[in-house]
């Protein structure tokens, strides 16, 4: 037995680790081996503690399945060892499962009673993330007060262990809520507080994620000289921990913010930059090719359109977005046509008059932060940008094609998301 509980400890650690640093499957292979391990010992709290965890792995690995037979398990173990931690834990995670499945209602039972069973001389942190996700599910069902209500003990918690990073990441949280009921003054204020701490702490991606948001608020007032503020200091922060992929699209967001206030030559420099530092699919080359496009025509440097032109229809092609190299074909065959001739403003209002439109340029701001904060995790606020942009494109008659799609699929991500944030990952599987 104490070959195989060596053997189970140090496939449980490694499997700990390997979720921790987000290696799921590898999570997965190393805590199936605990499992095995653990089934040969005998012990009922290490299979279910196993058990608990390997379900956890499946989660993340998408196997819903799999996951609440797993967490079921682990609860009959613990209910039958009256282990009211074991229970609590196993409930959260019958709960998540519940939340990833659309199963609301279902979801914030189980927390709830997970929360009861969670016993008082346990870590609070551990609390803390319970009641951090059962807010998620009613930020998801947008009842806002409940939310607030949960965000605030878990903010709480974080404070009572001293744990600054997750009570700045929960005012984030209220910060969302904040804005979402239409309190920009209280959003902005929660907002400040997360930058703060995230300063002093030292966490600069977080800093930066939550500076985006202040960028954010004041573009959403059209304060635009205090969003440019916020959003370089968001690109010195990536820049300074090499997250090219942010640096990318924060210029490029920073050029459109430029673009709407008239600053062409600086927009252009942002968005050239962006390019440099892009390495994503040929959609987004074709996009800021196409961008470096327009704004060579409203500098009326004819040439050097043409020449994006073509490079951001090479793109367009090898992306098989047959609607947008119709669009290119088109505004390049009108510029080749003219190209002798001293083009006027009706030429700029044929060639895509969309493109130096100030409201759609807002429209490509809010496309393209949507974007951004997406791929950085915050899909609440994300989606709020994605239904600004439908709604800027209805009421100018552009096409919502793009902006509805966005919609679908943030809405899609909202609800196959594990029912916690990044910060959860620092603590997750500590004092178990």
């Amino acid at each position: 037995m104490n070959v195989s509980l060596k053997v189970w400890q140090r496939h449980l650690e490694t499997g700990i680790k390997c979720l921790s640093e987000g290696r799921i499957a590898e999570a997965e292979k190393q805590l199936g081996l605990s499992m095995i391990e653990a089934e040969k010992i005998g012990v009922p709290i290490i299979i279910a503690f196993s058990q608990r965890l390997l379900a956890t792995a499946y989660v993340r690995n998408e196997k819903l399945l799999e996951a609440q037979s797993g967490f079921q398990r682990a609860l009959e173990y613990c209910q039958m060892l009256e282990n009211k931690k074991g229970i609590a834990e196993a409930k959260a995670g019958l709960a998540n499962v519940a939340y990833i499945n659309g199963q609301y209602a279902k979801s914030i039972s189980l927390y709830n009673e997970a929360i009861s069973f969670y016993p008082q001389e346990s870590s609070s942190l551990r609390l803390a993330v319970m009641y951090n996700d059962l807010g998620q599910v009613y930020v998801r069902l947008k009842e806002w007060q409940k939310a607030e209500e949960c965000f605030i003990v878990g903010g709480d918690l974080c404070r009572q262990y001293g744990y600054d990073k997750g009570e700045a990441e929960i005012n984030l949280y209220l910060g969302e809520i904040y804005y979402n009921q239409g309190k920009i003054t209280d959003a902005k204020e929660k907002f400040f507080e997360a930058t703060k701490v995230f300063s002093l702490i030292g966490e600069e991606v977080s800093l930066a994620n939550a500076l985006q948001y202040l960028a954010f608020l004041m573009l959403d007032k059209e304060l635009y000289e205090e969003a440019l503020l916020y959003q370089y200091r968001v690109i010195a922060l990536y820049f300074n921990n090499k997250l090219y992929t942010e640096v990318s699209e924060s210029y490029y967001l920073l050029s459109n913010i430029l673009q709407a206030i008239q600053l062409i030559d600086e927009a252009e420099q942002c968005l050239q930059l962006s390019l440099r530092y892009y390495k994503g699919y040929e959609l987004g080359l074709a996009i800021r090719y196409h961008g470096l496009a327009i704004i060579a025509i409203m500098k009326k440097d004819y040439d050097e359109a043409k020449k994006y032109y073509y490079e951001a229809l090479r793109y367009f092609q090898l992306f098989g977005d047959g609607g947008r190299v119709g669009d290119v074909c088109e505004e390049l065959t009108f510029l080749l046509k003219y190209k002798d001739i001293n083009l006027n403003d009706n030429y700029l209002k044929e060639v895509s008059l969309r493109n130096l439109d100030q409201d759609i340029s807002r429209y490509e701001i809010m496309t393209k932060l949507a974007l951004s904060l997406k791929n950085r995790g915050n899909d609440i606020i994300a989606l709020k940008c994605s239904w600004k942009a439908l709604e800027i494109a209805k009421a100018n008659k552009y096409e919502t094609l793009e902006a509805e799609k966005l919609i679908q699929k943030i809405s899609e991500s909202i609800r196959e998301s594990r029912g916690g944030s990044f910060w959860k990952k620092d603590w997750e599987f500590t004092r178990q």
